[in-house]
């Protein structure tokens, strides 16, 4: 099952809504149209329940305020793209689910500067857009039973897209991954320390803030820590997460996809006619899991197989059917001279064990899942 979709894009970057974006929507729909939530020092209210109109009108309004808000968090991350791309840094896409939105950046720059003005884009723009409507809310308002339902409507829905917009500004400073707060502040650390120090530095910092307020979060759980505990874990494991990439990007820098690979003729290819059975053979002596499917060493990459392939084949058919008949045709290639950490970034997100390595369109070796583990572990130890 898919779960996320893509919706459009935007200056080319594709925009994909997760699944579980759909459920933060319809609470936020929901809660906006029957709860009576107010400020009442700033005369701000915050949800449609309190209004003097028909449920109808006030789910209509809870929906476009809805939709209006969420765009504003889509807006937030495409300005962190638009800085990025203006450093002519590649955007794979951005994804809106549950706990906000993710734009996924093909390399965070190691240079400082560069990085605190990516991360600062997105704050930036929810605390302006916050600024402006609470300004034009505070010009026009505040809410009067004496005005009709839609003025009233209208105000309210621009004092909860202020009000949620400096929230989401503000939480972003957070000093910790994956907050951009965190990365503003790897940012001023890494123009006093290396970088690799500057982000141990800054996870630790945002461990321990998810620590604190999960423990917040299970001290208030009748009155709403769940919320806090969500993020907690969502920082954490953000954390832990953005700790580890980075040692394995500084442990493989300088390395190319070249370096790792099993180069041409020691690489092991399979023709396509060959029988299951006789690929089980050959799996045996060289104890490989995956492999080319070729002609020969000159022709053409036809495909991949491997052996969670032909587990699926029942063992009597194994002895007729043939390679061609079950390998993957949908090969997975990386330059020769591509990043090694880019060939350990696409083996994670696409799931796989190994990548065909190419030059001037032709393979010239494979690098696998283990090629990289081991280069990591050496060069952690030793370099």
């Amino acid at each position: 099952m898919k779960w996320s979709y893509k919706i459009g894009s935007i200056r080319g970057i594709p925009i994909r809504l997760h699944l579980t974006f759909l459920l933060i929507l319809i609470f936020f729909i929901w809660a906006f149209a029957v709860q009576d939530l107010k400020i009442e020092e700033y005369g701000i209210i915050l949800s449609f329940g309190g209004m003097d109109a028909p449920a109808v009108v006030k789910y209509l309004f809870s929906i476009i305020t809805s939709v209006l808000f969420f765009s504003t968090l889509l807006f937030h991350e495409l300005s962190h793209s638009i800085v990025a791309q203006g450093y002519g840094i590649k955007i794979k896409s951005i994804t809106l689910f549950i706990i906000g939105g993710v734009a996924q950046i093909e390399d965070i720059p190691k240079e400082p500067r560069m990085e605190a003005k990516i991360s600062a884009a997105g704050p930036a723009f929810s605390l302006s857009i916050g600024i402006i409507t609470y300004a034009i809310y505070d010009f026009f308002g505040p809410v009067n039973p004496a005005r009709g339902v839609f003025e009233n409507g209208v105000l309210i829905m621009l004092g909860i897209i202020a009000f949620y917009n400096i929230i989401l500004g503000i939480f972003n400073l957070l000093p910790a991954f994956p907050m951009d707060g965190g990365r503003i502040l790897r940012a001023l650390l890494a123009t006093r320390m290396p970088y690799i120090d500057a982000t141990r530095k800054a996870v630790a910092i945002g461990k321990s803030l998810a620590f604190m307020m999960g423990i917040f979060g299970l001290l208030t759980l009748a009155v709403g820590g769940l919320w806090f505990m969500l993020i907690a874990f969502f920082i954490y494991y953000g954390a832990a997460g953005e700790g580890e990439a980075t040692a394995i990007s500084v442990t493989l820098e300088g390395l190319t996809a070249r370096d790792l690979m099993t180069g041409l003729p020691e690489v092991i290819y399979v023709p396509p006619d060959w029988t299951l059975d006789q690929l089980i053979d050959v799996m045996f002596k060289t104890k490989h899991m995956g492999y080319p499917v070729q002609e020969s060493h000159a022709s053409p990459v036809l495909g991949v197989i491997t052996f969670s392939d032909i587990r699926r084949i029942p063992e009597p058919e194994r002895g007729t059917i043939r390679v061609k008949d079950v390998m993957t045709s949908e090969v997975i290639a990386i330059e020769a001279d591509a990043d090694a950490f880019d060939a350990f970034k696409l083996i994670a997100s696409d799931d796989v064990g190994r990548l065909i390595v190419i030059d001037r369109g032709k393979m010239v070796g494979i690098v696998s899942r283990t090629d990289l583990m081991r280069s990591i572990q050496f060069r952690g130890a030793y370099g």
